[in-house]
């Protein structure tokens, strides 16, 4: 009789592995990325070499894909304790993907000054494939119109690329007042061009002589105070990678002017609130992330006031997820992010995420309804103390799908002069 019953049973493990098979091999597709840095990260090997009695120069390759641009590669080299008081000179080189090619190079003074950190950051950039899709939150087109918008005053969206060319030099000043404030006081000059794309090139969709700074290009000088109060830490027995607990509050204003006749003139203004909690000891985390960023002194479109490049922007693997990169852009941004991790093993660590969030003219225009979400999850890949990679699949309520591979976490610091 057992034996029957055993039989009866064999028969019908064909249902269950049916059944599993669909979202069994979706797995194993996802997780093919994360296995494969893992191993790259245990077996290609990071030159470093001691110079001197505390100075160390580390080389190492880099490797990012995201589905906007495609796969973007590059070196790093860094030189640390310069003069043996935590000084760090981090030099960098990427091309592929978003880039033609882009070089740069970070100087940082450690500990030499106290609680005064001071850094120069200078970097040039060839972009060859930057996203446009129009100003505003309008209705998306899947081909070109039979005539190039008027981004000024229409606000349809159209997937167009286009080329740029950046450079741009950063100073930046941090202080720790106390343990958990800092201010942060950051100058930038920077310089743009831009032109078209080898695909899918802006003018065909839009009017580019009616897009602010488009067809003269950029020169300006942006200046931001930033100021914050930050108690996030990780778990003591966890990776430290990972914040696990505690607050972020911290909010900024800018203001930039042109030089050599160029008009832009704005103020920028806004904040950013995260809030981690540690479900069980590190390995289970609940995250909160709520931010928004505005500019004012300008109508954002005609006055020529501030460029189409600088207006604030959703999208991309960080900012409202599910979207392309740049894919929402206004005299205002607000998001809203829910994310919960857990930890797989002392190498991975999974989680999923929801983003809600929108562009608006201005912030008293908020909509409920007309807000846009992306979800999605993936695999951040680490040690104990150094975090290798965030690998992510992402969809928006629209069904795009992106995936993406990315060097640093959904949270970090949110650029703004420059790029954001």
């Amino acid at each position: 009789m057992a034996q029957e019953d055993e039989q009866t049973t064999g028969r019908w493990l064909w249902l269950p592995n049916t059944l599993l098979f669909l979202p069994r091999t979706a797995f194993w597709i996802v997780v093919q990325p994360a296995r494969g840095v893992a191993y790259m990260s245990e077996h290609i090997r990071i030159e470093e070499q001691q110079i001197g009695e505390k100075r160390r120069l580390k080389f190492y390759p880099v490797a990012g894909y995201e589905s906007t641009y495609g796969f973007t590669v590059g070196a790093r080299a860094v030189v640390t304790n310069i003069l043996d008081e935590g000084e760090r000179l981090k030099l960098r080189v990427n091309w592929g993907g978003e880039f033609r090619y882009a070089v740069g190079g970070k100087l940082s003074t450690g500990q030499r000054f106290g609680r005064v950190e001071m850094s120069a950051d200078t970097m040039y950039e060839r972009r060859g494939r930057e996203r446009f899709h129009g100003i505003g939150d309008g209705p998306d087109l899947d081909a070109p119109p039979p005539m190039p918008i008027d981004p000024s005053i229409d606000n349809t969206s159209v997937r167009a690329r286009f080329s740029e060319d950046l450079f741009r030099t950063k100073l930046v000043v941090k202080t720790k007042i106390v343990d958990e404030l800092s201010s942060r006081v950051t100058g930038a000059y920077v310089d743009r061009k831009f032109g078209p794309a080898d695909s899918e090139s802006i003018e065909m969709a839009y009017q580019t002589d009616k897009l602010a700074g488009f067809s003269a290009g950029t020169e300006n000088i942006y200046v931001e105070h930033e100021l914050a109060y930050d108690t996030r830490r990780p778990a003591p027995y966890a990776t430290q990678t990972q914040d696990a607990t505690g607050w972020l509050l911290s909010g900024h204003v800018g203001m930039a002017r042109g030089i050599g006749g160029d008009p832009t003139k704005y103020v920028r203004y806004g904040g950013e609130i995260q809030r981690y909690f540690d479900l069980y000891e590190g390995t289970r985390i609940l995250a909160f992330r709520a931010l928004v960023d505005a500019v004012g002194g300008t109508d954002g479109r005609t006055d020529g006031r501030i460029s189409f490049v600088e207006l604030p922007r959703l999208g991309g693997s960080d900012y409202l997820r599910g979207y392309a990169s740049g894919r929402f852009r206004d005299r205002a941004v607000m998001l809203g992010t829910t994310e919960y991790s857990w930890q797989l093993s002392n190498h991975f660590t999974a989680y999923t995420f929801f983003d809600i969030g929108g562009a608006l003219s201005t912030l008293e225009e908020v909509q409920p309804d007309k807000l846009r979400f992306g979800y999605g999850g993936g695999v951040h890949v680490h040690s104990k103390h150094t975090f290798y990679t965030r690998i992510q699949v992402a969809a928006s309520r629209e069904g795009d799908l992106f995936l993406d591979l990315v060097f640093s976490p959904a949270f970090g610091r949110r650029e703004r002069a420059g790029r954001f």
